[in-house]
C-alpha cells in the first residue's frame, strides 16, 4: 500500500489549526481573505475555500455575512484531537445511505409506529421549530427527528445503523443549515416545512407520501452541500 497523500485543503487545514493551537491565531481572530491566504500559501482560492468549508464544519471557524471568516471565540471540545474533515466523497457516501435506510424506515414506520412513537416525532420536530425562533441551528433536533423515524419501526438494526453514523449527520446537518441560514432564512423554514410534511405522511400511514417526502428532502440536502464542495 502506497504512502497517502494529504489533498492541498488538508494542508491548509493543518496549518490554521496548528497556528490556533501555538497561540498565533487567537480565538476571535479575523483570517485573512481568500485571496490573501490564496496568495500565502501559494495555491488556488477553490483550495483555500474548501478548507475554509471542512474548519467551519469542525466548528473552528465562522462566516459572519460581510465580514469574512473568523476564528470561533470557543472552541469545540475535544479540539487537542485530530479532527477527522468531511470531503465531499464522505457526503456523497453518507447520503447515498441516508437514501437507502431512511426512505425505508420512513415507510415502515407510516405502518409501524404507534402513539409513542408519534409522540417522539412530533416532539423532535416541535425542538426543530423552537430552534427557529431561537435563531439556533438546531441540528440536535434534526438528527432526533430522524433517528426517532427509525426507533418507530420497532427494528433496532435500524436504529443501530443511523447512531453509527451519527456524528457525520450531526455534522452535515448543522452545515446544511449554517448554509441555508447564511444565504437565506427562508430557506431554513423549508427544510421545517419538509419535515412537517414527512411526519403528517407517517401520521396517515401514507407509505408512498412519505417516501416520497423523505427523499426530496434528502436529495434536497446533498444539492445543497454538494454544491459548497
Amino acid at each position: 500500500m502506497g504512502i497517502k497523500r494529504k489533498k492541498v485543503y488538508e494542508e491548509i487545514v493543518d496549518i490554521i489549526m496548528t497556528d490556533i493551537k501555538s497561540g498565533e491565531m487567537k480565538p476571535g481572530d479575523r483570517l485573512p481573505s481568500i485571496t490573501d491566504m490564496a496568495k500565502t500559501y501559494q495555491v488556488s482560492s477553490a483550495s483555500v475555500r474548501e478548507a475554509l468549508n471542512s474548519l467551519r464544519v469542525m466548528d473552528i471557524v465562522e462566516v459572519k455575512h460581510g465580514q469574512g471568516s473568523f476564528i470561533k471565540e470557543k472552541m469545540p471540545l475535544g479540539f487537542e484531537q485530530n479532527f477527522e474533515i468531511i470531503t465531499r466523497s464522505d457526503i456523497e457516501n453518507l447520503l447515498e445511505l441516508r437514501k437507502i435506510i431512511e426512505v425505508g424506515s420512513a415507510r415502515a414506520a407510516s405502518q409501524k409506529a404507534g402513539k409513542e412513537g408519534l409522540r417522539k416525532i412530533r416532539a423532535a420536530l416541535d425542538k426543530m421549530w423552537a430552534a427557529l425562533e431561537n435563531n439556533d441551528l438546531g441540528e440536535q433536533a434534526d438528527y432526533e427527528f430522524h433517528i426517532s423515524i427509525a426507533e418507530a419501526t420497532g427494528n433496532p438494526l435500524l436504529v443501530t445503523l443511523l447512531e453509527d453514523v451519527s456524528e457525520t449527520m450531526i455534522r452535515t446537518m448543522k452545515e446544511t443549515r449554517r448554509i441555508w441560514l447564511y444565504e437565506e432564512q427562508k430557506s431554513i423554514q423549508k427544510i421545517h416545512n419538509e419535515h412537517e410534511l414527512i411526519y403528517e405522511a407517517i401520521q396517515a400511514g401514507d407509505e408512498e407520501e412519505v417516501a416520497k417526502h423523505m427523499y426530496n428532502h434528502l436529495i434536497g440536502v446533498e444539492d445543497v452541500l454538494l454544491e459548497h464542495y
